[in-house]
């Protein structure tokens, strides 16, 4: 404060000049009105001070006014930043969110793919065991015939057979009839070779006269 009184002083005395300073002086021990004192020197005194504070107040005022605009200008930045964030984040998610149904639905494809492979890879597989199925059931149906017509033909030309091959022989012919009960055979003379053995054989249980085991070895 004494620094602003003292340059007060000195632009008065450099600009006003020391007669209009005791002129004024004794001016105002002259006024005085009720309580009121006019007292010129402090006016100009004031009036001086405003003037040479009036750029400091400026700087002042110039300085909150920055200071505001710089705090406003942060403010409206995190907020663009933070909704940038939010932005980028939410563009994030949707992108995961279509990669990942994407890649639902391609496994999802690739799952049919795969089980349309596998059914048709089992029915080939069920289609192939089939045919050999049938292939070896034909052979032993093939093979069953033959034995029962060598063994007919056995009986015809009066060969005699033990217990032991004639049970063998309608074992065969029980796995036979199921076979061509499965597949739908016909089953044509191959009947009538059977039903020949089978007589043999009833005959043979009445008159007790199979061959023996020890003279068939």
């Amino acid at each position: 404060m004494s620094e602003i009184s003292k340059a007060v002083g000195q632009w008065i005395v450099a600009n006003v000049g020391w007669s209009v300073i005791i002129f004024l002086f004794i001016l105002s021990g002259l006024f005085k009105i009720v309580k009121i004192e006019i007292n010129p020197i402090g006016w100009l005194v004031g009036y001086i001070g405003k003037a040479l504070t009036k750029d400091v107040r400026n700087d002042i005022s110039e300085l909150k006014t920055s200071t505001d605009q710089k705090f406003k200008d942060i403010q409206e930045d995190r907020i663009s930043k933070i909704a940038e964030l939010k932005s980028d984040y939410d563009q994030k998610i949707k992108d995961l969110r279509e990669d990942l149904d994407a890649f639902e639905s391609v496994a999802k494809e690739k799952l049919i793919l795969v089980r349309e492979e596998s059914s048709m890879n089992c029915d080939h597989v069920t289609t192939r065991l089939d045919e050999m199925q049938r292939s070896n059931d034909m052979q032993t149906v093939r093979q069953i015939k033959a034995h029962v017509l060598d063994f007919a033909n056995s009986c015809l030309n009066k060969h005699k057979h033990t217990k032991k091959d004639f049970d063998n022989i309608i074992s065969e012919n029980q796995e036979y009839e199921a076979l061509v009960a499965k597949y739908g055979l016909v089953n044509d003379v191959y009947t009538e070779d059977f039903n020949y053995i089978m007589k043999v054989y009833h005959k043979c249980q009445e008159e007790n006269s199979f061959l023996k085991e020890s003279d068939d070895e």
